[in-house]
């Protein structure tokens, strides 16, 4: 339900604005015919009510007033108050078809907001008043039970849940959690969220996640130490309203937007918040007006502006993230609830310089993108075992292999069994979004014996959590230390199972020697071979700044550059275990053919054929039925054929079934520029006449598709406004300019790229 984009409409009288505030009364759930919901135009001693909403037992529980678009609807607060107080309602919204305030006058300022709430929002919260306790008398548990176990609190953990307790107690209803990976994000933000539900503040949250297996795991967690709340994880349609607790993607969210108002949730807690897909996330966390907690194990100094600002964790003054709580990895390390890690570099002359092969040369961040080199795969495994033999001949460890293409996890998971032939093929396996039951591979590589090694692109480098594996096989490239520190951190968890303390990197790609990034182990068998660095000792870390020494190598033999294999550069996607390369637009005909012959026969496809919504958990059967061979139609396959990452499954099959178009390549980026202008928009407070400006200014950088400056001024459109000195007059020159930049860098930059951890989809 995103602010529609009005520029150049004229509202010159009140009654132009009603027409639309009453379809988005309608959006919201209200029926204005009937006036047990809504009556208009009544009148008191005091003067008139444009609008009053009432609740299920038709008492007034909202004001809104309304004003003509030219108006700032804010300035109707104390007419509206006076009229709210008289007839006793609790809230006042104020509109003047456009924007929207929603005002909880007894509790907090006016927000602005992006829809009007319903009936069943308001009526939420009002039992909330009736029900709230000072969170100062919910205790923090003293355990907890979860997997099989009591465990308890981490001081770390109590800290991060007292300061969220200062924090909205002082008003504040936006925070980012830092914490290393493995520290316990998700235990500690369930174990807030429990003492949030029972001190009657929330009684519905939003948790988002970056894919479904990391879904699966969040919804295992609460529903282990939240099970007197319901939790349900979305594959799609709209969430059930029994459900206390949502877990969902992005992308799913983001589909149902339209049909959720600002009310619906009280909380929203999102997972890796440096996270956003074109948008998405900023259109996804202002929709609601609602207490926003960013989870991330970024370190501070990575995150980017962006996010700090979203969370309300920006310092102007000093230009500087502040983080509402931070607990980093070295800390995690040296107070023993972190594994500490070794690094082991192994380089080839091809890892290291490149190959030239038929008169092109390639870049070692081309090998495997552009260029198979299968010796070079073989020689991996190879080395692997050496390096393992010297370390244990008797033992096996738990590993996770960090692949660049799904043909090349393919290739490496064979010469990984090839070594290890008594295993008959199981001893690795491949993890990707084609796996067949991805999920349930992922559990027997965390549980059983085998497979002993998960070769993986992109599944596996972010929040799932394994603490059997003991090692990581780094064969993918990457300059973005975000992902870096999210794979690393797959082995930073400790197990009692295994009295692990410590975890091995296993490096063939430079990733950690592009990071000046050294081993961190207490326990490290590595470092007492080493002389001159006692424990406790503090070196430095890319987390803080770069190293003017890189770590030691281990060198193994060089191999040339044989059975070379070019991909052609075209339009292509990988799909299979084996990672079968198939042009994009055949499988886009694959798929419309699939989905097509099977509308025939089979009743979800017929469902959504006849116009009806499917339910979560019928989109969870269908897309199980789907994702299977030949083709694997899943959305990460589907996204990336139809170059369109926001798109979720349904949207695709009502694509093939003809009901609907995906946008074009221009309404794509118009719809982006809309959706984190929007965003953007919402938690500032220019007035209406500067509102209006803005969204002329953004309609300009459409059309331009450059960065903006004040000759934008001098357009005929402005110079009908005043010019340049009547825009110096609205704004002040030092906001102007103020303004201007942070559209540039927050809304039109950010427009073009996907400011995610590192580009290309998610297996």
């Amino acid at each position: 339900m995103a602010t529609k984009d009005t520029t150049g409409k004229k509202f010159m009288r009140e009654t132009d604005a009603r027409i639309l505030i009453d379809r988005q009364l309608r959006e919201a759930g209200w029926d204005i015919e009937d006036k047990n919901q809504v009556s208009t135009e009544e009148t008191s001693q005091i003067g008139r009510a444009d609008y009053i909403l009432k609740d299920s037992r038709a008492r007034a529980v909202a004001v809104i007033e309304a004003k003509r678009f030219s108006v700032d609807p804010v300035s109707a607060k104390q007419q509206a108050l006076a009229y709210a107080e008289l007839i006793n309602a609790g809230f006042i919204f104020l509109s003047n078809g456009e924007e929207i305030y929603f005002w909880d006058y007894k509790y907090r300022p006016e927000q602005k907001v992006t829809t009007f709430y319903s009936q069943r929002d308001l009526e939420k919260i009002q039992t909330l008043r009736l029900e709230r306790k000072p969170l100062s008398i919910i205790p923090i548990p003293e355990k907890y039970f979860k997997g099989g176990e009591w465990r308890m609190p981490r001081p770390y953990q109590k800290e991060a849940m007292h300061i969220m307790d200062k924090a909205l107690a002082g008003g504040k209803r936006k925070m980012l959690l830092v914490m290393a990976t493995g520290t316990g994000k998700t235990d500690t933000i369930a174990l807030y969220l429990k003492r949030l539900f029972d001190a009657g503040i929330v009684s519905r949250a939003l948790f988002l996640v970056d894919r479904i297996p990391l879904g699966v795991q969040t919804k295992e967690v609460f529903d282990e130490i939240l099970n007197d709340y319901s939790s349900a994880l979305l594959y799609g349609g709209r969430p059930k309203d029994e459900s206390e607790i949502v877990i969902s993607t992005l992308q799913t969210l983001y589909s149902q937007l339209s049909s959720l108002t600002s009310g619906y949730f009280d909380i929203v807690i999102s997972d890796e918040a440096h996270r956003a897909i074109f948008g998405i996330y900023n259109a996804v966390l202002s929709h609601f007006d609602a207490i926003r907690i960013g989870l991330t194990a970024t370190p501070s100094g990575y995150v980017d502006r962006n996010t700090y600002k979203l969370f309300d964790c920006w310092d102007e003054t000093e230009q500087k993230g502040k983080p509402t709580f931070v607990y980093s990895i070295r800390n995690g390390v040296k107070e023993g609830y972190l594994a500490g890690y070794d690094i082991v570099q192994i380089d080839t002359k091809i890892s290291l310089e490149g190959v030239s092969f038929e008169g092109e040369d390639y870049n070692p961040e081309d090998l495997e993108r552009k260029i198979n080199i299968s010796a070079r795969n073989e020689q991996v495994a190879q080395a692997y075992f050496s390096e393992e033999e010297k370390r244990d001949p008797k033992k096996s460890r738990k590993a996770i292999v960090y692949a660049v293409t799904k043909r090349h996890a393919a290739q490496l998971a064979y010469y990984f069994n090839q070594a290890k032939p008594e295993y008959n093929g199981r001893f690795a396996e491949i993890i990707t979004s084609d796996t067949e039951d991805p999920r349930g591979a992922i559990r027997r590589f965390k549980l059983e014996e085998l497979p002993m090694i998960a070769v993986s692109v992109g599944m596996m480098d972010t929040g799932i959590d394994a603490p059997m594996v003991e090692n990581l096989i780094m064969v993918r490239p990457t300059q973005s230390p975000i992902l870096y520190q999210q794979m690393r951190g797959r082995g930073s968890r400790l197990s009692q199972k295994i009295n692990k303390k410590s975890f091995r990197i296993y490096d063939f790609a430079g990733v950690t020697k592009y990071f000046n990034d050294e081993s961190y182990n207490p326990y490290s068998e590595i470092a007492r071979a080493k002389a001159g660095i006692p424990w406790g000792t503090e070196t430095k870390d890319f987390e803080a700044e770069n190293l003017e020494v890189p770590a030691g190598f281990i060198q193994v033999a060089e191999t040339a550059p044989e059975n070379i294999d070019v991909v052609i550069k075209r339009a292509y996607i990988e799909i299979g275990a084996e990672g079968e390369k198939i042009d994009s637009d055949d499988y886009q005909v694959a798929w419309e053919k699939q989905i097509q012959e099977l509308a025939k026969a089979e009743s979800l496809l017929q469902k959504v054929k006849e116009g009806q919504e499917l339910s979560s958990d019928e989109s969870e059967v269908l897309a199980e039925k789907l994702n299977s061979p030949i083709y694997y139609f899943n959305e990460a396959n589907l996204r990336e054929a139809y170059q369109y990452p926001p798109g979720t499954l349904n949207e695709f099959i009502k694509t093939a079934l003809g009901i609907q178009n995906l946008p074009t390549e221009t309404q794509l980026y118009e719809e982006r520029i809309n959706e984190l202008f929007e965003a953007w928009l919402v938690d500032k407070n220019f007035t209406v006449e500067q509102s209006k400006i803005l969204r002329l200014i953004k309609a300009q950088y459409i059309a331009r598709r450059q960065a903006i400056d004040a000759t934008i001024f001098e357009e005929p459109i402005f110079r009908q406004l005043g010019g340049l000195n009547r825009i110096l007059q609205m704004f002040g020159e030092d906001t102007l300019k103020l303004t201007l930049k942070e559209l540039n860098q927050s809304v039109f930059i950010n427009s073009s790229s996907e400011n995610s951890a590192e580009a290309g989809p998610h297996n």
